[in-house]
């Protein structure tokens, strides 16, 4: 399966044909084939609206998008942060929590399941709504292990998601499992797949390096709107063209 927008796509429309049905961590039980969209949203919110856009004209939404709080690269607290969510939940998606155990001095699972509510509460409030599902990011083996599970939360972690449903992932952009081989085969009445909106895009498929390139590339122009929101005149100091030639030179 390519990181295109078209891949995905026709990924959805292959599991639609396969008798499965779109459902989230709720209601995936209401029938007996069922696929879990997730999505962990590390490093773009804008890159998760686009993802949230396809998936509103094939299946409706239906996807978990776990955004994080404590990130250097968006800001949900912003307007532009928020318009993004907005727009992810129009598509038909939902917000979950994405947590980063790293942030915090944690001693013991009691500790973890107080910090969880605690972003869980910040968030519900940010975007003024209900939030009720968690995911880990980048877990480490002793949080997989503990299968930390809450009476009002749902885990994405906990092992009826992890290990009793099949569970397919694209970190660090590499499948390690033949997502079109599963799906065509239609062997596992219950998936659960995980992908990350920072690796698609729109036409032909880039490899990680320039992928990544790309991104840091873009990143200098969206610093550069940044300030110009905020500096008067920039653009009499130093034009936005100067920096894409060199960016694309």
């Amino acid at each position: 399966m390519k990181f295109t927008y078209e891949s995905y796509s026709s990924m959805l429309i292959r599991l639609r044909e396969k008798g499965y049905s779109f459902r989230d961590y709720k209601t995936w039980k209401e029938t007996e084939r069922t696929v879990i969209l997730r999505h962990d949203v590390d490093n773009s919110l804008e890159k998760a609206v686009l993802l949230s856009e396809v998936e509103k004209n094939i299946c409706g939404g239906g996807a978990t998008y776990f955004v994080l709080l404590s990130t250097d690269f968006y800001n949900l607290q912003s307007k532009k942060s928020r318009e993004y969510i907005n727009s992810i939940i129009k598509n038909g998606g939902s917000i979950g929590l994405h947590f980063d155990e790293t942030q915090y001095m944690i001693r013991d699972d009691l500790e973890m399941k107080a910090y969880i509510r605690k972003e869980i509460e910040l968030l519900s409030n940010i975007i003024d709504a209900s939030v009720d599902v968690v995911s880990m990011h980048r877990p480490s083996e002793k949080v997989l292990a503990a299968n930390i599970e809450f009476p009002d939360l749902i885990n994405s972690y906990s092992e009826i998601y992890f290990k009793q449903m099949k569970y397919l992932s694209d970190s660090r952009r590499f499948w390690r499992e033949n997502v079109d081989e599963i799906i065509e085969s239609a062997a596992y009445p219950r998936l659960h797949i995980l992908t990350h909106p920072f690796w698609y895009m729109e036409g032909r498929e880039k490899n990680l390096k320039q992928t990544l390139e790309d991104a840091i590339l873009c990143a200098s122009l969206d610093y550069y709107d940044r300030l110009n929101d905020n500096f008067r005149d920039l653009s009499n100091e130093i034009e936005r063209k100067k920096i894409e030639r060199i960016i694309y030179r």
